[in-house]
């Protein structure tokens, strides 16, 4: 049973990377004739080929080394606390930073080399963790693999440059591009692109990309990453179900997917940080719910105004003045101690697709969070979700429920 698991899984995985790389090598394809803002994007770009051809081979051949026999793996307790470890160091090497004087210099060294030391192990421990959540909820074969298998890698995770029209907020296209980019250079970047090509951009940092194996950020705590590495599994999953299958055939498909990877990451993620910690996570309830202090500022809610405020200005035409709205109210939640870089039309179509998020007034997180609460188990809710093929559809089971629930 244990190597025909293995083979499967093998032969699994390279089917993924067989249809990912194709998939890969047409996203690469160039313009004949770039344009300034083109041009001036490229040298930012980030290689979704080279993210997989160095990658890949390092994650398996870990893999495949420590299941040879004469190789054996820690007790669980050990590597549970080595994960907790791996992502305390990264905390402390920010609070450390980039000090000149040569004793800091040395420890910060001696940090990232630990770091680096332990990273395969800790993602080895990550998946194993998540893999254990997703067959206790009845995502594993009759023989015990799950397909697709959970790999990630934790490292620097991608910016994203986002465009949407001027005139609507939508989402026209989305380009990775390198970690880390500095202020400057995104305010260069958007200030061309809104020039040349009279559209709105925004540079946003992203938390995870489900390329395969995923990237997630490595900056974040134990929980956080493991929510999101659950998240990004299940693009992974949904890529093989028809919601996946039919992620980009507008917009609200887009929220549907992201919104639906948001509460089931969160479902799987606190699941695998409860059975590492011990630990309960509770989730405090949405400002929809109630509880929020009258008293206090609503960051949420006044997100969701400026978004009408500012689909209304746009309906009837004023693009300068929703604009201008726009940054006065950036610099009104900045006063009352919410820092945004830039808040325009770009920055709604991103954060809008998740339903859950500020920003969005889209009845998609709602809704979701009803059949979420109707489901008897994380994997009812997804493989309920996992079978749409549109927004209707999440609608239409909504509706036959409560007319079943009715008396």
């Amino acid at each position: 049973m244990f190597t025909i698991t293995k083979r499967l899984l093998i032969v699994s995985i390279t089917f993924l990377v067989l249809i990912g790389f194709l998939v890969l090598l047409g996203a690469v394809q160039g313009r004949d004739n770039p344009s300034p803002s083109d041009i001036a994007v490229d040298p930012h770009k980030y290689s979704l080929v080279r993210w997989e051809l160095e990658h890949f081979s390092d994650k398996w051949i870990h893999k495949f080394n420590d299941i040879l026999p004469w190789n054996s793996e820690p007790p669980r307790e050990v590597r549970i606390a080595q994960a907790q470890e791996f992502f305390e160091l990264k905390a402390q090497l920010r609070n450390l930073g980039r000090d000149t004087d040569s004793d800091r210099s040395e420890q910060i060294s001696a940090l990232e080399q630990r770091r680096w030391a332990m990273q395969a192990d800790v993602e080895e421990t990550m998946e194993s963790e998540i893999s254990s959540i997703l067959t206790q909820e009845g995502f594993a074969s009759r023989i015990g693999v799950i397909f697709p298998p959970v790999d990630v890698v934790y490292a620097d995770s991608p910016t994203a440059l986002i465009i949407s029209p001027r005139n609507n907020i939508s989402q026209l296209e989305s380009t990775l591009l390198k970690p880390g980019l500095s202020n400057t250079v995104r305010d260069d970047l958007e200030e061309i692109i809104f020039r040349e090509d009279d559209v709105s951009a925004l540079v946003v940092n992203t938390g995870g990309v489900a390329t395969y194996p995923s990237v997630v950020s490595d900056s974040m705590s134990l929980h956080d990453a493991l929510v999101i590495t659950a998240h990004e599994w299940l693009h992974h999953w949904f890529f093989f179900q028809p919601l996946g299958q039919h992620f980009w055939d507008n917009g609200d498909m887009v929220t549907l997917n992201e919104t639906a990877a948001t509460i089931g990451g969160q479902l799987i993620g606190d699941r695998a940080f409860t059975a590492m910690t011990g630990e309960e996570v509770i989730r405090k309830a949405s400002a929809s719910v109630g509880g929020v202090d009258p008293d206090s500022f609503d960051f949420n809610a006044e997100m969701r105004e400026t978004r009408l405020n500012t689909e209304e200005m746009l309906s009837n035409g004023h693009i300068v003045e929703a604009e201008t709205y726009m940054e006065g109210r950036r610099q009104f939640m900045e006063d009352n101690g919410h820092f945004i870089r830039k808040l325009n039309q770009a920055f709604f179509a991103f954060y809008g697709s998740y339903a859950t998020g500020v920003g969005s007034v889209s009845p998609i997180g709602d809704q979701l969070e009803r059949l979420r609460l109707e489901s008897d188990s994380i994997e009812e809710f997804v493989k309920t979700v996992g079978g749409f093929k549109r927004v209707s559809d999440l609608e239409e089971h909504l509706g036959r429920s409560l007319s079943l629930s009715l008396p």
